[in-house]
């Protein structure tokens, strides 16, 4: 919960409540929401709490979110219930909003010390945060709750992973033994096993330092990442993007670098896929052009296999066509150009060339500046895919600053090192990593 004195307090509540008797709900939201933000791991005040919540409740209903608002008011009413506060922390994660959970779970198990369910649920919170020391420490705090819970023992092997301790999830994995005919467990302890077995591919080729963005990246998500943003790269940013509006020569760059890979693991597809979508069908457009092979149709119904499956974003394409892509089948590869590190998705791209919080694609309705300086969004450009793919293969190639961050030979080296992906599920795209960097809010 954010530290403010009673008087900051009070003004963010008084501003709240203006902003709702003025019909400004989102308004109200957006200012107050930061009332309740988890800020670490230490308890919120009680009877602060309690008000904010009541407050939250107000603003919730105003937005529509009835059974949201009635849990807020429940908890509200009664600060010391671990059932209302377990259940709002609970609903607060599934809309959204991880960091009012975890300020309200944590007060939770200030009033049920020790319990696994509430323990649970704040590690959940605390990962879509993606705080994941802060996880970590909250597990080694109940050392009692792992030794008894299987899933304790996969949070504390997977938040030591994504916190950059090998050697404390190895030792974790080492007690990750599955019930018998346990699939769900036996899930889970392969995830963990795979990306231990991807770190040791890995020793002696990327340092897996606190700054290794591509070698965590193949790391967590068995993934290849081609380009480091150069951007604050040796503080804020560490190789991601915050907000980038794309460019032709990056997209050019990117397909260029993915030939490289598939000569480097000896792939030739058959065929090119993509679903559907702008962004996406004219990324392509580049690819068949750039590679020399013929597009084949989005499947109405079955797997896009074999062949090589481009997308510009997996967050934009749609569930029932993602969900075919789960499962790595003979002979595909998946390639995005970019990927959202700021939370988690359901698949990762094999190959992947950069990794935003926000990203607008070069032919987009893109920020420009006018004459006089001022900002202007321009249309997209809506010509057909095949005449924007023309002039991005055409563009200049990346500049020296461009690639400033990229380490060529050390992408090469990691390619060579962890070799075609084999047949079987994907990895989830995990939002963060060990490599942390600056995101808005």
């Amino acid at each position: 919960m954010v530290s403010e004195d009673a008087a900051a307090y009070a003004a963010r509540r008084a501003a709240a409540l203006a902003r709702l008797v003025e019909d400004d709900p989102r308004g109200a939201f957006d200012g107050f929401r930061w009332a309740l933000w988890f800020t670490g791991p230490t308890p919120p005040d009680r009877e602060r709490l309690a008000d904010a919540l009541g407050v939250l409740a107000r603003i919730t209903v105003a937005m529509g979110h009835r059974e949201l608002a009635e849990r807020c008011a429940r908890a509200s009413t009664d600060i010391d219930d671990p059932d209302a506060l377990y259940e709002l922390g609970y609903e607060l994660i599934e809309v959204g909003l991880p960091a009012i959970a975890a300020t309200v779970l944590w007060r939770c198990l200030d009033v049920v010390p020790g319990s696994e369910q509430v323990v649970i649920e704040l590690v959940a919170a605390l990962e879509r945060l993606l705080r994941y020391g802060d996880a970590l420490a909250l597990l080694r705090a109940h050392p009692a709750l792992a030794g008894g819970s299987f899933v304790c023992r996969y949070h504390l092997a997977f938040d030591a992973i994504m916190a950059g301790e090998l050697d404390a999830a190895r030792d974790a994995a080492t007690r990750l033994a599955p019930a018998p005919d346990d699939g769900d467990q036996a899930f889970m302890a392969a995830r963990i096993a795979a990306m231990l077995a991807r770190a040791d591919r890995l020793a002696g080729v990327a340092p897996l330092d606190a700054t290794d963005l591509r070698g965590w990246h193949h790391v967590v998500t068995g993934g290849v990442l081609l380009h480091r943003s150069p951007h604050g790269f040796a503080e804020a940013m560490r190789g991601r993007y915050a907000w980038l509006q794309d460019t032709r020569s990056l997209v050019c760059a990117g397909v260029e670098r993915l030939a490289g890979v598939l000569a480097a693991w000896g792939m030739q597809p058959p065929c090119v896929y993509a679903p559907p979508g702008r962004d996406h069908d004219v990324l392509a457009a580049l690819v068949t052009r750039t590679l020399g092979v013929p597009r084949a149709p989005w499947p109405v119904v079955g797997v896009p296999a074999p062949g090589l499956v481009v997308a510009y974003d997996l967050a934009d394409v749609a569930w029932r066509d993602l969900e075919r892509l789960v499962e790595r089948r003979p002979g595909q590869l998946l390639y995005a150009q970019a990927g959202r590190w700021v939370e988690d998705g359901p698949v990762a791209p094999d190959v992947t060339m950069l990794l935003h919080q926000s990203v607008i694609a070069p032919w987009g309705a893109r920020l420009v500046v006018d004459g006089e300086g001022a900002t202007r969004r321009a249309d997209p450009d809506d010509r057909p895919a095949e005449v924007v793919a023309a002039e991005i293969a055409a563009a200049d190639p990346l500049d020296a600053d461009d690639v400033a961050a990229d380490d060529l030979p050390g992408l090469s080296a990691l390619v060579e090192a962890a070799g075609a992906p084999e047949v079987g599920r994907r990895e989830r795209l995990w939002g963060g990593s060990p490599v942390r960097s600056n995101r808005f809010e």
